[in-house]
């Protein structure tokens, strides 16, 4: 089955990407589905949205051939289509023919020296694919969000020589380049996010559950990989009493960590389409290439029970579940993670205060 091409001028997806937006900036941010929104514009943002599929395809087969030593999980994800206008809506981005983040692939290490390590077999690679910023702009590491998050990202300009490939050349794709534990800390904002409509991810909040995504970011960043984020002038003393005092007011950890986590995936394969419904719960579909699954998403999306829903692929079902973990609901790796800082940090064995039963899940 063909990839999807680009059918449009940049110019005519720039227009239908603003007259999307501005319908949705209106309708105080619906689901598109819900809205009557102009079906040629729809179809242009579409076409765009899936053209970028063939991008996917190739900027995570690039990455996998530079996996000599660090051998990272990595998986691919197409940009949901609320959320592009989302993006848009809310000024994050300008352009949506310049939006740099529809084909999103990430790759997930054990350390950070690993990323270093293979960030730099990128900058070498024979590849022709290019770099399309100044070479730290995107570097979370060296220079944390205050949101508290933590990672490098690499966007870059798809190109192959071959006259088969040409018609995707100039596309852009983003890679995320993630130790596991940065990783389990951005899995566990945006599992909030999802569930509590929040916007952690984003922007600022006074939301004290805000400061503690904060607080856990610099732990993590202490204990467990030597290194500071974004309140280096906090003792860890200092870090981890408060952080608990938030907890016993907000019980944001134990809300996250009571959610049912989807554990039964059987149908999963390297090709899926997850979607959460409005009731909680996840639904898998199962391609049997990339391709398929792309003229599939919109539709999947559009369902009135669907809450969201998102085209991922990887080498294998476990790669899926492990760079998606967002997606399930699982907040295992952050509790564990926080547990074991914690304890290091006082010293002493520290009471479990989300072991005690959450409330139920906002809906």
């Amino acid at each position: 089955m063909a990839w999807p091409t680009p059918q449009y001028s940049k110019n005519r997806v720039r227009t239908a990407g603003k007259r999307i937006a501005k319908t949705f900036h209106n309708h105080n941010g619906l689901l598109l589905w819900n809205i009557n929104i102009d079906r040629e514009e729809f179809d242009v943002v579409e076409n765009w949205r899936t053209s970028h599929g063939a991008v996917l395809n190739t900027a995570q087969a690039w990455l996998r051939r530079l996996d000599k030593l660090q051998r990272p999980i990595v998986g691919q994800r197409l940009k949901r289509y609320n959320t592009i206008v989302d993006k848009l809506a809310t000024g994050r981005s300008k352009d949506l023919s310049t939006m740099h983040d529809i084909a999103g692939v990430r790759a997930i290490f054990r350390s950070v020296k690993e990323i270093h390590e293979f960030r730099a077999q990128m900058r070498l690679s024979k590849a022709q694919h290019i770099l399309i910023h100044e070479t730290d702009k995107f570097d979370y590491l060296t220079n944390p969000k205050n949101t508290g998050y933590r990672g490098i990202h690499e966007v870059m300009e798809r190109h192959v020589d071959s006259k088969s490939g040409a018609a995707w050349n100039g596309l852009k794709f983003e890679v995320q380049l993630r130790t596991a534990v940065q990783h389990a800390w951005a899995t566990a904002v945006e599992i909030f996010d999802d569930t509590q409509s929040a916007r952690f991810k984003f922007q600022k909040s006074a939301n004290p559950a805000y400061e503690q995504f904060m607080i856990a970011s610099e732990i993590f960043a202490r204990v467990h990989e030597q290194s500071v984020g974004c309140l280096a002038d906090r003792t860890d003393t200092e870090l981890a009493n408060r952080f608990t005092e938030l907890e016993e007011e907000t019980r944001t950890v134990t809300m996250i960590h009571g959610l049912q986590v989807a554990v039964n995936y059987r149908p999963l394969e390297k090709n899926s389409i997850l979607q959460r419904t409005h009731d909680g719960q996840l639904f898998v579909y199962p391609f049997s290439s990339f391709p398929q699954a792309l003229r599939a998403i919109s539709a999947i999306e559009a369902r009135p029970e669907t809450l969201n829903a998102v085209l991922v692929g990887a080498k294998t079902p476990y790669h899926i579940r492990e760079a998606f973990r967002n997606y399930f609901e699982d907040t295992s790796d952050f509790v564990a993670l926080l547990d074991d800082a914690l304890r290091k940090i006082r010293g002493r064995n520290t009471i479990d205060l989300w072991n005690a039963a959450a409330p139920a899940r906002s809906k």
